[in-house]
């Protein structure tokens, strides 16, 4: 089945120039670029790992925001304030209605660090009856200290479309999660692989968007996903199939009914690419979303995503993206 080429280059507009920001550059320029780049992803990765072990293997939210966020930071989580004062005084709300943080459950899967930004998927539960909420946070760092952060969280639908989970299958219930022990020096869905070529894997995803664009999303999803793909989105089957009928229903619709895609943030580390942007659709509602994919031999492996509704109202005035 074909799909007209147009409405998926509306959609897929962003991608195409987020991906091809240095595709003109000459090589010198470029390895100069990598090398910076390298250097400050480094410096990033020093805080990030600094600022998480102190937040969840310690458990110390306090000292970790002390030592390592700008007292003024900027704050895009749509339910709290500008600032540590403004973040301390929603978690001192949240302690009243679900206990302190420290008897929390979390389970990290997944942490990447690309230039000054670094983002972790992990879920959490507030107690044994929850059913628990999956996040992905991002933060950016300048000079040492963590200047800005966003959100996307869901929560754990009862039913999924597979039997995959949203993460990758260990502390799905506040008591197992409690007991995994340390997720943050081996998240559960494991550490980028540091023989895959950030660029490659990229470039893998850039492929997969320019053969959407053709308007072949069967050739597309045959082409650029393998054929053992595994999906973790929870109202989107398992499998190229999955994303295919998923693909068909999103973009087959006509223009009119095409959600509309804001800009990328990209954040790419080995044979990982997170994209995270703001999604319209034709009825006004907007969302923020994450998605994540795995690459392997020059495919899609597999995939993650979270979406959010944004409020009509927000603690503050920076938006969700």
């Amino acid at each position: 089945m074909t799909v007209s080429a147009s409405p998926l280059l509306l959609a897929l507009l962003p991608l195409t120039l987020a991906l091809s920001g240095q595709a003109g550059a000459p090589p010198q320029a470029q390895d100069q670029s990598a090398h910076t780049t390298s250097n400050l992803t480094e410096s990033t990765r020093a805080v990030a790992h600094g600022f998480l072990e102190q937040m969840f293997v310690i458990g110390d939210m306090r000292g970790a925001y002390d030592r390592f966020v700008d007292p003024n930071f900027i704050q895009h989580n749509p339910e709290i304030g500008d600032g540590i004062v403004a973040h301390r005084a929603f978690f001192a709300e949240k302690a009243k209605l679900a206990g302190n943080t420290g008897s929390w459950a979390n389970v990290n899967n997944i942490l990447l660090v690309d230039g000054d930004l670094f983002a972790l998927h992990h879920h959490v539960f507030t107690g044994p009856k929850d059913s628990g909420r999956v996040f992905v946070d991002i933060w950016r760092v300048r000079d040492g200290r963590i200047v800005e952060h966003w959100d996307v969280i869901q929560p754990i639908p009862a039913q999924q479309a597979h039997r995959n989970g949203m993460a990758c299958g260990k502390g799905e219930d506040y008591a197992s999660a409690r007991a995994i022990g340390n997720t943050l020096a081996k998240p559960t869905c494991g550490l980028p692989d540091p023989s895959s070529s950030r660029s490659a894997s990229l470039k893998v995803i850039d492929s997969y968007a320019g053969a959407l664009r053709k308007g072949d999303v069967r050739a597309a999803t045959e082409t650029w996903l393998s054929p053992d793909y595994r999906q973790h989105s929870p109202m989107v089957g398992d499998g190229v199939q999955g994303a295919l009928d998923f693909l068909l229903a999103e973009f087959g619709k006509g223009v009119s009914a095409m959600p509309k895609m804001g800009a990328i943030r990209t954040i790419a580390e080995g044979d990982y690419v997170m994209h995270h942007r703001l999604t319209t659709y034709a009825d006004g509602r907007e969302t923020a979303n994450v998605d994540i994919f795995r690459i392997g031999v020059g495919r899609i492996n597999e995939h993650w995503d979270l979406k959010q509704p944004v409020p009509d109202e927000a603690a503050n005035r920076n938006g969700m993206w």
